[in-house]
């Protein structure tokens, strides 16, 4: 399989505050444009849809920013983007000669403490990172939920690179 680049999008084990945001301004927006139909209101419908419609847009604007890392194969170049809007932005820079890829199993206790003093949830998460490896030390992680992904991430790189 002779692929020309390699994608990752940056994953976190819960949910982002921006996805999250985005969610709560979609759903928000989406309960203001349906008002209307359910109950009488006295406020214009321009007004109505330029709240809704513009929460709805906003929620969708936040749902798109990510960042992540672009390595591609034929110029052997990576880049670490921010993407806003499906534009990713972010400067090519040469990759290193990557001499292994290794897969590392990372356990921790994740806790929420949204009031700042005491925590209210906590679990514990594995995160697996799939490791490049240049000039003896970890250069590029990428983590991941499931080892089966970390793992085909390995191979698609291993594959790509020649390693």
């Amino acid at each position: 399989m002779n692929q020309r680049q390699f994608t990752y999008k940056k994953q976190s084990p819960g949910i982002d505050s921006a996805q999250l945001l985005g969610i709560c301004l979609i759903a928000c927006g989406i309960i203001v444009l349906l008002f209307p139909f359910f109950f009488e209101v006295n406020t214009n419908s321009l007004k109505i849809g330029i709240v809704g419609g513009g929460a709805v847009l906003i929620g969708f604007l936040l749902l798109s920013i990510h960042s992540g890392v672009i390595i591609n194969f034929q110029t052997r170049k990576f880049k670490e983007y921010q993407s806003f809007l499906w534009f990713k932005m972010g400067e090519w820079v040469e990759l290193p000669k990557i001499e292994g890829v290794e897969l590392i199993h990372h356990s921790y206790k994740s806790v929420n403490t949204p009031n700042g003093i005491s925590p209210t949830l906590s679990s514990n998460t594995t995160v697996y990172k799939c490791v490049l490896i240049a000039n003896g030390t970890k250069f590029l992680a990428f983590d991941f939920n499931k080892e089966k992904d970390a793992i085909e991430a390995m191979k698609e790189i291993g594959d790509g690179l020649g390693i």
